[in-house]
């Protein structure tokens, strides 16, 4: 192998390792240290050290003490990257009309790999409400109700595990083939208190021009407001937009 071929190699390798690191941080480890992004790369402790020195001096991650957040550069091109998404753009006026006739939290969800990934939200006008910051958000698809519209239409794949999250959860592939029947049947999806407890989704399938679906719209509330009688009415206000 020629010098450019190891010297092409290796910067190709410390590239992913980079995207895998900054791709580590989620919901649930919004910090990290040395230790922790050297397990997660499977590299020695000064490689992870190099890198994350790296990423702080060119602001993509930012140092509290001995650890590790996301930085504001992150920020900044993940704003550009939602202002260029044309879907977002087409779907801005539609999520703002469902969230003034009905006041709840309104979202627009995409497939990201196995994963949905929440891209627009207009929240709730009521005090009390599901809004929580969820653009950028990444849920798992059987216990909520725009992952099983992505589902339902072939946007995502058939999930491997169904974990529970609450007692509501869909846990058995018979259930979850029944529950997505019925929403190729109906037109809209429901979850209710299946990703967290007391929250209410309703959502409904975004189609392109060839008939693909390439989002989910949803409607979610408190499970006080969003009432068993009013689900069907909300499902089809999704889905007329």
């Amino acid at each position: 192998m020629s010098e450019a071929q190891v010297a092409a190699n290796a910067t190709y390798q410390s590239a992913e390792r980079v995207l895998a690191l900054l791709r580590s941080f989620d919901d649930t480890r919004v910090e990290q240290g040395v230790g922790e992004i050297a397990d997660t790369l499977g590299v020695h402790k000064s490689t992870a050290s190099r890198l994350a020195a790296a990423l702080e001096r060119t602001g993509f991650l930012a140092r509290t003490g001995k650890r590790y957040r996301l930085g504001v550069e992150v920020i900044r091109l993940g704003s550009l990257a939602l202002r260029s998404f044309d879907l977002i753009a087409t779907m801005q006026r539609v999520l703002e009309k469902l969230s003034q006739r009905t006041g709840e939290t309104v979202n627009l969800a995409v497939a990201d790999g196995a994963d949905v990934l929440n891209v627009a939200e207009v929240p709730s006008t009521y005090i009390l409400s599901c809004s929580g910051g969820w653009i950028g958000r990444r849920t798992t698809t059987h216990a909520v109700a725009n992952g099983k519209v992505l589902l339902a239409y072939g946007a995502l794949p058939r999930p491997r595990t169904l974990e529970r999250y609450t007692a509501q959860t869909i846990t058995t592939f018979d259930a979850l083939d029944a529950e997505l029947a019925a929403v190729r049947r109906d037109g809209y999806a429901k979850a209710v208190a299946e990703l967290e407890e007391g929250l209410v989704a309703v959502a409904a399938p975004v189609f392109d021009p060839a008939g693909t679906c390439v989002a989910a719209l949803s409607i979610s509330g408190p499970e006080f407001r969003m009432l068993p009688a009013t689900l069907d009415a909300l499902g089809r206000m999704c889905g007329s937009g």
